[in-house]
């Protein structure tokens, strides 16, 4: 994660939940500070909602944050076709809502600042035809929105079947913001339907 060039610039470098969890803190010219969690999430929704809470725990207060990796989960319709286990329940809605509120997370794969420099829409594909097939885009940047501001690229590279059948993403953010924030384009109204997620919701509203 870290090479001769990144090396001086790391301020904190530390396993969060080990085999799953694991993050680097960089301190960038201008004085600011970059924070990249790496994630690899489990299969099961139960599993992976404490992975949510932690990472929401650990209050991480850089000016930029991105978290990247193998989710393992499908937020919404269309991102492809899945396991069932792969859907998020209650608890993970939940967490997941509160994580992402909380650092004001949004996938780069979605933002029109990001230029999509590749045709695939699916970053893992288990090689199966027919009934048997399961395709989706579980591995994703989510970046904050000082970082939707700077803009970028973002591509899902050819997969190597005999490696992995993950293909890699590959995310660039330009060095000068280009453009404020995108507005967002939809609004998840399952926010709407627990208490823990609304009061969340409210707290970004309001800053608090």
């Amino acid at each position: 994660m870290v090479d001769r060039t990144t090396a001086p610039l790391v301020k904190e470098d530390k396993i969060l939940v080990e085999g799953r969890v694991q993050y680097i803190t960089l301190h960038l010219p201008n004085n600011l500070e970059l924070t990249i969690i790496n994630t690899y999430a489990s299969r099961t929704s139960r599993s992976r909602a404490p992975l949510w809470r932690g990472i929401s725990e650990a209050n991480f207060t850089s000016d930029h944050t991105i978290i990247g990796g193998d989710f393992n989960h499908l937020e919404e319709r269309g991102t492809g076709v899945s396991a069932r286990e792969r859907r998020m329940h209650r608890r993970e809605s939940s967490a997941w809502h509160q994580l992402t509120l909380q650092y004001g997370l949004t996938d780069a794969w979605t933002l029109d600042s990001f230029r999509k420099m590749s045709k695939k829409t699916f970053t893992f594909d288990n090689g199966r035809k027919g009934q048997g097939s399961a395709v989706s885009r579980i591995d994703k940047f989510l970046v904050s929105q000082e970082l939707d501001a700077r803009g970028g690229r973002i591509e899902a590279a050819p997969s190597i079947r005999r490696i992995s059948d993950h293909s890699p993403l590959v995310l660039t953010i330009w060095g000068r913001q280009s453009a404020p924030p995108t507005p967002p384009t939809y609004f998840d109204v399952t926010l709407l339907k627990e208490e823990e997620s609304k009061a969340a919701l409210l707290d970004a509203w309001t800053g608090n």
